[in-house]
């Protein structure tokens, strides 16, 4: 296998180029370390997409773990990407690197002592490579001459470099730096010391290639480290092991696997194809395969090419790409837990000792690593399975309103918190509409939110006004002995008159406005807490909503309260709704969580509950209808088909049968194929279209997916394939989280009679 090392396979056809190429590296940086007294010394060459520097070799000293791996290209923080830039040598001085560090306290790791730093560009008119950039510790004075000398190494590897990117050897970063041997030098003084340099000649010749020494392995151990401490998920500790192992030692693809109650399932994979994935998931452990055989033995098993392993496995089946792969236990606190399936491009010898020694130990982190993640995965879906068990199934389907919720959990932790929403059915006829937040984020919090949505069903289910129902639901969280309190919103509505019933516990009021975006005021009285005071009294206030009125309730999660304040953040809601109110209600959803959903760790869980009263219908072209299919019973679908044609020849509709039959069988398909759950369908007829939603478990939206020449690709984008059929057809469409998984809707013309 290639030492990790290594820029790329020494073997292939651009091996000599460059072996030839660190070869004018080091000699370059052996100049500088012998002609500048220098603490460091690193040359930086672009990444394959030229977005970023990154360290290509460096001399090895007591400070060079403290250089910077890489950085964007145009990050001007660092002084090699501001030379490689402005395509001239710079300069920070102490006082620039603390100003810097100050701005940006990510960089005191790079710059935790005192020091100076210089970076020259390396680049001729056609190319740029990179830059050179040394550091002295601590700073001292720098004559003119040797930021001189320094440009000049620069400009001379510069053209050495350009005879080589013309004969086609790669100017890109290796994977892993390498660590070269300082260089002996008499300590005659810096002047002294630089003419003796440059009394050698300015391309001197390099007679053997550079060896890394043992920091190249210890980097590499750190790197990984670093990554492996800040995973959280498996894809987190996958993507640590694909660039910081399997590529440095020349590999393509990894697969990672875990023995788990009698059998070996794959947690993840980068670089494997679907079927060479379904082979090794789910494989007993007592058969003979390469990856039970290694987890059982606890040694490494390596085969230098596809013929090896099909000899010492005729049983096994591999992928006709295979040309080499190496199987390595994963062990952690003391047992092996699982196997690493490293593939490799093309045939190789085995690993070196040194290779072995550093691969163990890498894998070592990785399996540890990798227990943790999958217990911290395992902990996080239970929590939100049980928070999200605790929510609606399904919002109930009326001709008066049309409704739709949506709940984003906090991303930042484990645990869940204990937001939640609901629409009871009232007793007169109406409905209410409840939004709530218990402090905290844990199961505590959960546990009583699931207490609370009960009581409120029930206080309502016995006709109480929403005042009454927040006094009762108050002393029944005051005697749960529990210190958490939560903030609780009711709003009543009578369909038949349009009349909303409002009470309040310490939550933001709702936010109403009418068809033509205007806000429907009311003084609202906020009283405290549930579970704060348990003699407390709340009041109520009516107001009166007009049909095509949106009345939206949600936490105080889906505010940006910390960068705007409470009251800006309720402003801005307030303008999204009003500007978008006539949108489709899934549609409006999805626009007042777009925000939020677009922020890369999210501190607290948010709920939404939207409700669009469509007013007392007396029309006859306003029903709707419903039905259910149980989960996995693809012979529902001509279910489906049935309950189409009988409700469209009810509604006098039969002409739109073939396409709403079409479109619906392909979304009933899909969710029956991918959810756990129950498939519910919806019609709402308009005067001018037919809604149709379509609602089960699965909170991931499906994608249309386009065909391609690759038959096996098509294969595998079967379940997209219905969806371009929807895209084709329908008015217009769309997918979107609500509840406890997810709604797909279209609309279907009604045609002009």
């Amino acid at each position: 296998m290639d030492s990790p090392s290594s820029a790329a396979d020494p073997k292939g056809p651009t091996g000599p180029q460059l072996m030839y190429r660190d070869r004018v590296i080091a000699a370059a940086l052996r100049r500088l370390n012998r002609g500048l007294d220098c603490s460091t010394c690193t040359a930086y060459l672009l990444t394959d997409d030229d977005r970023a520097l990154a360290a290509a070799m460096m001399v090895d000293t007591t400070l060079s773990f403290t250089v910077p791996s890489g950085m964007a290209a145009d990050d001007r923080n660092f002084c090699t990407a501001r030379a490689h830039q402005a395509g001239k040598l710079v300069l920070f001085e102490n006082t620039d690197l603390q100003e810097l560090t100050r701005r940006s306290p990510a960089l005191f790791i790079h710059n935790p002592y005192p020091m100076m730093v210089a970076s020259a560009p390396v680049r001729t008119l056609r190319y740029r490579f990179g830059a050179l950039s040394v550091r002295w510790v601590p700073p001292r004075p720098v004559a003119t001459d040797s930021l001189d000398f320094l440009q000049a190494v620069a400009d001379d590897l510069a053209v050495e470099l350009t005879d080589l990117a013309d004969q086609g050897a790669s100017m890109k970063a290796p994977y892993v730096p390498l660590f070269i041997a300082e260089v002996s030098r008499a300590r005659a003084g810096a002047a002294a010391t630089r003419a003796a340099a440059e009394a050698g000649p300015r391309r001197p010749e390099v007679p053997v290639a550079p060896k890394p020494t043992g920091s190249t392995f210890l980097y590499q151990l750190q790197r990984l480290a670093a990554e492996l401490t800040a995973a959280v998920h498996i894809r987190d500790v996958l993507a640590a092991a694909d660039t910081q192992v399997v590529r440095p030692f020349g590999g393509r693809a990894v697969m990672l696997c875990l023995a788990e109650q009698g059998r070996l399932h794959v947690v993840g994979a980068a670089g494997f194809s679907r079927e060479s994935v379904q082979r090794v998931e789910g494989t007993l452990l007592s058969r003979h395969t390469p990856e039970t055989d290694t987890l059982r033995s606890i040694e490494i098993l390596s085969f230098p090419s596809a013929e090896a392993l099909r000899q010492a496995y005729p049983d096994v089946d591999p992928d006709p790409e295979v040309q080499a792969r190496a199987y390595l236990p994963l062990v952690s606190k003391g047992r092996a837990t699982g196997c690493c399936v490293l593939e490799f491009p093309e045939p190789a010898p085995p690993f070196a000792p040194e290779q072995l020694a550093v691969l163990t130990i890498m894998l070592e982190q990785v399996g540890q690593s990798l227990e943790r993640a999958r217990s911290y995965e395992i902990e996080h879906a239970l929590t939100q399975t049980l928070q999200r068990s605790l929510l609606p199934r399904s919002l109930p389907h009326m001709t008066e309103a049309v409704a739709t919720a949506r709940y984003l959990p906090a991303t930042d932790r484990a645990d869940v918190g204990g937001d939640w929403y609901d629409i009871v059915s009232l007793p007169g006829g109406g409905i209410g509409l409840v939004i709530g937040d218990v402090e905290g984020h844990s199961l505590e919090a959960v546990a009583v939110m699931g207490q609370l949505r009960s009581g409120v069903r029930a206080y309502a289910a016995e006709g109480h006004d929403p005042a009454i129902v927040l006094e009762r639901s108050n002393r029944l969280l005051s005697g749960l002995g529990t210190d958490l309190y939560a903030t609780c919103c009711c709003v009543w509505l009578d369909l038949a008159s349009g009349t909303a019933t409002t009470a309040t516990a310490g939550h933001p009021s709702p936010l109403i406005v009418d068809a033509d975006g205007n806000g429907v005021t009311e003084s609202l009285p906020v009283g405290v807490p549930l579970g704060v005071d348990a003699q407390a009294r709340y009041e109520q206030s009516e107001v009166q909503v007009v049909a095509g009125s949106v009345m939206a309730l949600f936490t105080d999660g889906l505010l940006d309260g910390r960068l705007l304040g409470s009251e800006a953040a309720m402003e801005r809601l307030g303008r999204a709704l009003a500007d978008h109110c006539g949108d489709n209600l899934e549609v409006l959803a999805d626009r007042l969580v777009q925000d939020r959903r677009g922020w890369r760790v999210l501190a607290d869980d948010a709920a939404l509950l939207l409700v669009r009263y469509e007013g007392a219908q007396s029309r006859e072209h306003r029903r709707v209808a419903r039905m259910s299919v149980q989960r996995h019973h693809l012979q529902g679908v001509a279910q489906v088909r049935e309950f189409l044609r009988d409700l469209l020849r009810q509604w006098d509709m039969l002409p739109m049968l073939d396409t709403l039959e079409l479109l619906t069988s392909e979304v009933v398909t899909n969710a029956l194929i991918h959810a756990d759950s129950e498939v519910e369908l919806r019609l709402r007829e308009y005067p001018d279209r037919i809604r149709v939603e379509v609602r089960d478990s699965d909170p991931h939206p499906p994608v249309p997916t386009a065909i391609v020449a690759d038959e096996e690709n098509n294969q595998e984008a079967e379940s997209g394939r219905g969806l371009l059929i929807v895209d084709a057809l329908a008015g217009d469409w769309g997918s979107s989280p609500a509840g406890r998984g997810k709604t797909t809707w279209f609309d279907i013309a009604i045609p002009a009679e």
